[in-house]
């Protein structure tokens, strides 16, 4: 519940960290009624942001002494879709925790999400900038990482990963 509750904090701090590096944040949105007029598809990563996100996560997690995170379909799929809701209601905020840690049947989990108009390499940055990112890529006890990346239609990339310790 700690690791939830600084993520939270954490995204808000990546927000405006890549606020900072790639422009400004999505504008407010308009009631739900004019958000399904309005509703556009979102464009899927090619999973190569996704892919660069992944190796660098694991070259930090080496240059510590830690093994390397292993992709997990099941977290793969929160992440996945997640990042797709992201990217459509072009909000940033997390997602219930208990249901990846039921489905997943992991002991432990964390979140790190963050958006803007950067790189995977940027990104996976702001997260190590960021404490509570930080220490979610870091944790030893984590041994499996989903991880979704989408583009919004305005051009942010919305990146979540879901990690697992089991």
């Amino acid at each position: 519940m700690r690791a939830l509750a600084n993520g939270v904090a954490a995204a808000i701090a990546v927000a405006l960290a890549a606020t900072a590096a790639g422009g400004p944040p999505p504008p407010p949105l308009p009631p739900r009624a004019v958000l399904a007029e309005r509703a556009a598809p979102v464009a899927p990563a090619t999973g190569s942001y996704e892919q660069r996100i992944l190796e660098i996560v694991n070259r930090e997690r080496a240059r510590r002494g830690l093994r390397p995170l292993r992709l997990a379909t099941c977290a793969g799929g929160y992440a996945a879709r997640w990042s797709a809701e992201l990217a459509r209601s072009e909000r940033l905020r997390h997602q219930s925790l208990r249901p990846i840690q039921s489905s997943c049947r992991a002991r432990e989990v964390g979140e790190n999400i963050g958006y803007g108009k950067v790189s995977a390499d940027a990104m996976v940055q702001l997260w190590m900038n960021s404490r509570p990112h930080r220490a979610n890529i870091l944790n030893p006890r984590f041994t499996s990482i989903g991880i979704g990346a989408v583009r919004s239609r305005g051009g942010h990339w919305y990146a979540v990963q879901d990690f697992l310790g089991f």
